[in-house]
Parts: C-alpha cells; structure tokens; sequence
C-alpha cells in the first residue's frame, strides 16, 4: 500500500458474540489486500437482516474483533498486484458476507477483486452501499423461475431489501409482477417502482388478489419473507410453476402438488455482477435506504433492523 494510507481505521466492531450492546466503535489496523484483494476507502454499508445472525454467533471467518457489514460501497484506495478489473480511484460496491478481513462497518474494507465491481451508471454511491447482497440475491432466484415475457409472478416481501430489488430487475426482464409489500409505506413504494398490481400481506387477501392476477395461476413465486397465513396464496401456481426462496427465509414456503419449490444461496462472481450491470445499466434504478446511521450508531440500526421498515438500513461511514 502507499506510505500515505493510515496504518489505523475507525470500525465497528464486536469481540463477543450477543446482542446489539456487544457492538461498539473501536480504532483497528486497516486491513492489507493481499494480490488478489481490493482495498475500498467505504462510503455507506448496508445494514442486512442477516447481519444480527452473524452477531449473535454465526460470523465464523476470522477472529475477534469482528467487523460486520456484508455490503457496502466507495471509492478504491488500493488494488492488489494481481487485480485486473479494478483500478484505483474507481466507484465501487462490493459483498463481503464472512469476509475473513472483516466488513463494510470500517472507514477501509479489503474484499477479493471478484466480489467487487464498479456501479453500474445512474446509481448512487449511496444507494448502492446497500445493493450487493440485495441484487445478487434476487437475480439467482428470478433465473432459477425462469423469468420470461409475460411471465406472472408473485414476489412475497416485494417491500423489503431483497425484495424491492427483485421487483425491478423482474420487470427489465418483462415479467407481470404482483408485488405483496407490507403496511403503507410498503405499498407505496412497490407502486412507485412500478409493480403491475400490490397487496398488503398483513391485512389483504392475498390469494384473493393472486386469482385476480392471473386467473390461470401464477408462472412462479419469489418468496423473500414468508408467513403462514400465506399458504394458500401459495396454491394460486399452476401445475409446473416454481418456488424459489433465499435460505434462511422462515417459514420455508410450501407449494401445491406439481409445483417444485428452491431454496438457493445469492454469491458474488464476476459473471453475475456483470448481468447486474445490464440489467440496471437498462433505465433508472433505485435502492431505498429507509434510514442512514453513523458508525457510532451501528449498534441502534441492529436494533432497528428487526422492526418494521422497507428497503435497507445503511452505516454512512
């Protein structure tokens, strides 16, 4: 690195595994990218509803102090000898979800070159500190339901940061959506990114409005949150239609007789983030960040991250 970096950063960081408390602002070596690392000068961090199971005892890469933060974007301080598609001074965002030299939730972050690409354009630097992990997973479960023209598909969490994420990049691929948000505010902002019918999954009748949009039965479901008052929304497929659902959603959907139901992993190569790009790169793009902290606050987004909101939460470091 250059004699000009700081050899120290400002994180935060857990030493212990427990509750939101345990996290807490510390000042730490910045991290060395080795030949094939990143290092990323970070601007905002998303803040993930994963990011409280990792707390709790489930980051294992590394050892204490940990630092969280699976998502996150900035500018490129340093590219290891090794590093190809990255230069210095890039706009970048990147996922770091276990990353053995720590997360985005630090002013400096070292990630491997093929979990990190440039924002594609029109997106914000901002907006896409909390996109990675978002988009890269909603893009395999939309391929694994074989999204095409015309396709009718329900998302269930269209609101929240998988979600609303797979909402758009299901309509660049020219599905009809029906998007089942949750509380008012979730309502309007699947309307505002232009879901092709809306349902409140905590007061409507989803089943009710899935017959409605598509009389024939659904082509396929995106399930980026569940509920059991759901399964018989869930009938509403037809026979050869498709479940998919990130692991880790809970309950994990059920679907009728005939219906194959998925759950998959989103994983950050080079070939997605390049389909990510033409995908956003198509027309305006948005990622909604509810409500921005400061670093110090990391532990009060942890908190808040489990409450009702749409989209992210993100760190502004």
């Amino acid at each position: 690195m250059s004699p000009s970096m700081p050899k120290t950063m400002k994180a935060a960081v857990i030493d212990k595994f427990g509750g939101p408390e345990v996290l807490h602002a510390a000042v730490i070596p910045v991290p060395r990218p080795n030949a094939n690392e990143i290092l990323i000068r970070v601007d905002t961090a998303g803040v993930g509803v994963w990011d409280p199971w990792l707390r709790e005892g489930g980051a294992t890469a590394g050892g204490f102090p940990v630092v969280l933060g699976s998502d996150g974007s900035g500018t490129v301080a340093a590219c290891g000898v090794k590093a190809r598609r990255i230069k210095v001074g890039d706009r970048v965002y990147g996922f770091a979800y276990e990353n053995p030299k720590g997360g985005f939730y630090a002013e400096y972050a070292a990630i491997p070159e093929d979990n990190v690409a440039t924002i594609p354009a029109g997106v914000p630097l901002d907006e896409a500190g909390a996109l990675a992990v978002s988009a890269l997973t909603a893009l395999p479960g939309l391929d694994k339901l074989g999204i095409k023209p015309g396709s009718a598909l329900m998302i269930v969490g269209a609101s929240g940061g998988v979600g609303h994420v797979a909402l758009q990049l299901a309509k660049r691929m020219g599905a009809r959506v029906l998007a089942v948000a949750a509380g008012k505010d979730g309502m309007e902002l699947v309307k505002h990114l232009n879901a092709d019918a809306v349902v409140d999954g905590q007061k409507d009748d989803v089943a009710k409005a899935a017959g409605e949009f598509a009389p024939e039965g659904l082509d396929g479901v995106l399930a980026c949150a569940n509920s059991k008052k759901l399964a018989s929304a869930m009938k509403r497929i037809r026979k050869g239609g498709l479940i998919a659902y990130p692991n880790g959603v809970d309950p994990e959907p059920e679907g009728p007789a005939g219906v194959k139901v998925y759950a998959y992993d989103g994983l950050p190569s080079p070939a997605a983030f390049d389909r990510l790009e033409g995908l956003i790169s198509r027309g305006p793009f948005h990622v909604e960040i509810s409500r921005t902290y400061k670093l110090e606050e990391a532990a009060q987004a942890h908190r808040d991250i489990l409450k009702h909101h749409i989209g992210k939460l993100a760190l502004k470091i």
